[in-house]
């Protein structure tokens, strides 16, 4: 929900294009609602702006919207948003909130979500030139969830709370190109979930508590098409008969294709502290999480990056037998990317091709077509960043890319260093029978290696297309089970 206010506030406001009177009155107070209705749809009832003392009253209520769901299972309910808006000349607007909300939603037989919002507390400045807010800012207090999951006859109740949530944005440039960032922050998080023994009495039920005293995430967009995609949720609100979509479907794919590609960039990074995860096992324990993640939007050059780290992992002791304690990682990072995707290319020739009016709304022969879009080279290019996994007795770090296709083996190249090899090999002979056998690997792997200057290991492996896999020089593809 941290977000979900800030997007409504965002579709609300947008469309506005004329500039407000210095004085509030009936007929701008019309103008905007008139606006404002042709972003949601003109369902009576869902939006209403009058004037209130030197500025304007908005109120936007989904009610009659989520009343025309035809799914009788689903049910969805928000609590109607309330903002006032003051003209600050220019075709600028400051937009004020502060209001309690509530919201529920499910599916009947499948689960249900009930929650509340004590306190949203929030300032912008709506720039009409923009189309968006170009800042705002908010604070939300006493967040609240209740959720149950029915599986299998098999129902798992989730609690969540969050005592507050602080959240800034800026965004600067043009309709059709526009460039915003965004800082969140949390306090208080805390997760309870509860799982029931199973119907067999296999598995006995478990309470789990999830808890985090703080966090924060930070996100950038770049060249947004902030218009273009208005545009298209004006239309798909308007839109929400499925036989008119498929009635009107040439005009959805020109809505789809004039959003495209959406951003030209889009990145975010996501801390946990202190994170606890208490269960019948024992107390587990991370000083930090660490999520990261960026992508091209949907353009010919398309990029994927994910990262993900801790520290400070604490696991029960009653879960480690004596000789694994030092093999626990302490801290640990991972970088993965991938390039050398088309993902214009596919999206252009499924818009060229779906027809919603037919069983099958895409052709069955269309997945090598849409492969072959999607990796133009024959192939996609995947880096491992460096990533490090870090124990008392060991430290891993690993560097390197390979290109992988449908057809060609996979080939590139890696660099592996190892401290504490020996000791962990050591530790290892004090394991059971079945786990003591991997010495023997380990024995192979350290005669591969190549001694550095500070007591560490090193492996440069690379592999060819022809299945050639060598390590340090050494052709291993025999060993591996590869080669000619």
């Amino acid at each position: 929900m941290k977000s979900v206010t800030t997007l409504l506030i965002l579709g609300f406001l947008a469309g506005a294009s004329a500039p407000a009177l210095a004085v509030a009155t009936p007929e701008e107070a019309q103008r905007l609602t008139t606006l404002f209705q042709t972003y949601l749809g003109s369902e009576p009832g869902v939006v209403s702006v009058t004037p209130q003392g030197g500025g304007y009253a908005a109120k936007l209520d989904l009610t009659p919207l989520f009343a025309k769901v035809k799914d009788p299972t689903v049910s969805l309910s928000l609590s109607p948003l309330e903002w006032t808006l003051t003209d600050q000349g220019g075709g600028k607007w400051k937009v004020d909130q502060n209001q309690a909300l509530t919201f529920a939603f499910g599916v009947k037989g499948q689960g249900e979500t009930k929650g509340s919002i004590a306190s949203v507390t929030s300032t912008g400045i709506f720039d009409e030139a923009l189309g968006g807010l170009s800042t705002s800012s908010a604070e939300l207090k006493t967040i609240t969830a209740d959720q149950t999951m029915t599986d299998s006859g098999t129902t798992t109740h989730i609690n969540y709370a969050i005592d507050a949530i602080t959240m800034q944005s800026a965004m600067q440039g043009s309709p059709d190109s526009a460039d915003a960032t965004s800082n969140y922050s949390y306090i208080g998080l805390k997760e309870m979930i509860n799982v029931p023994a199973s119907a067999d009495g296999g598995t006995p039920a478990m309470d789990l508590v999830i808890a985090s005293p703080s966090g924060k995430q930070d996100g950038a967009v770049k060249g947004l098409k902030l218009k273009a995609v208005s545009d298209l949720v004006t239309w798909l609100v308007a839109h929400q008969d499925p036989q008119a979509i498929i009635a009107e479907q040439a005009a959805l794919k020109d809505k789809l294709r004039a959003a495209l590609p959406l951003f030209t960039g889009l990145s975010g990074t996501t801390t946990m502290d202190d994170v606890t995860a208490t269960s019948p096992f024992g107390q587990f324990a991370v000083k930090q999480f660490g999520f990261g993640a960026e992508m091209n939007g949907i353009v010919a050059d398309g990029k994927l990056r994910e990262t993900f780290s801790f520290s400070g992992l604490q696991v029960p002791q009653t879960l480690l037998p004596p000789w694994a304690t030092g093999m626990v990682p302490e801290k640990f990072s991972l970088d993965v990317s991938v390039a050398d995707l088309d993902l214009a290319a596919p999206a252009a020739l499924i818009l060229d091709k779906l027809d919603l009016s037919k069983p099958d709304p895409l052709p069955k022969d269309l997945d090598q077509p849409l492969m072959q879009a999607l990796m133009p080279k024959g192939s996609v290019t995947i880096t491992l960043g460096p990533s490090e996994v870090l124990a008392k007795l060991y430290d891993l770090t690993a560097e390197g890319s390979m290109t992988a296709g449908l057809v060609a083996m996979p080939a590139g190249q890696a660099l592996v260093r190892l401290m504490g090899l020996d000791e962990t090999m050591a530790a290892l002979q004090a394991a059971p029978p079945d786990i003591q056998q991997m010495s023997a690997g380990l024995l192979l792997v350290k005669g591969l290696g190549k001694a550095e200057a500070d007591g560490s290991l090193s492996w440069k492996i690379e592999g060819t297309e022809a299945g050639v896999i060598t390590v340090n020089g050494a052709d291993v593809s025999k060993i591996l089970g590869g080669g000619q």
